[in-house]
């Protein structure tokens, strides 16, 4: 797959995680401009909670790609590389563009 495709829940053929997954993928859009929200506004510990948060939905509901971005934002926030969060931050926001149920 290209790496600017679609991005496919693994779990995309199991109809009991349908509806969870078409609500998870509604949510984050919203969910990743709020981690560069209060990025951007200087609340670091809320965005690395956000984005820990993050991390592990995304592989809940079988979006590793998403996990491994969101990642990257919370281990610059914990490593107080906030330049390096900005940027792993917008890279997550258009990863998420590409999330599809």
């Amino acid at each position: 797959m290209p790496d600017d495709g679609p991005i496919t829940s693994e779990f995309a053929g199991d109809p009991d995680m349908a509806i969870l997954i078409a609500e998870f993928v509604a949510s984050l859009p919203g969910r990743a401009h709020a981690i560069l929200d209060r990025i951007n506004q200087g609340a670091i510990e809320q965005a690395r909670t956000m984005a820990h948060q993050l991390k592990g939905a995304g592989g809940g509901y079988g979006f590793p790609q998403v996990t491994d971005a969101a990642r990257a934002v919370d281990l610059a926030i914990r490593e107080r590389r906030i330049d390096d969060a900005h940027t792993a931050a917008e890279a997550l926001i258009t990863l998420c563009t590409r999330v599809v149920p």
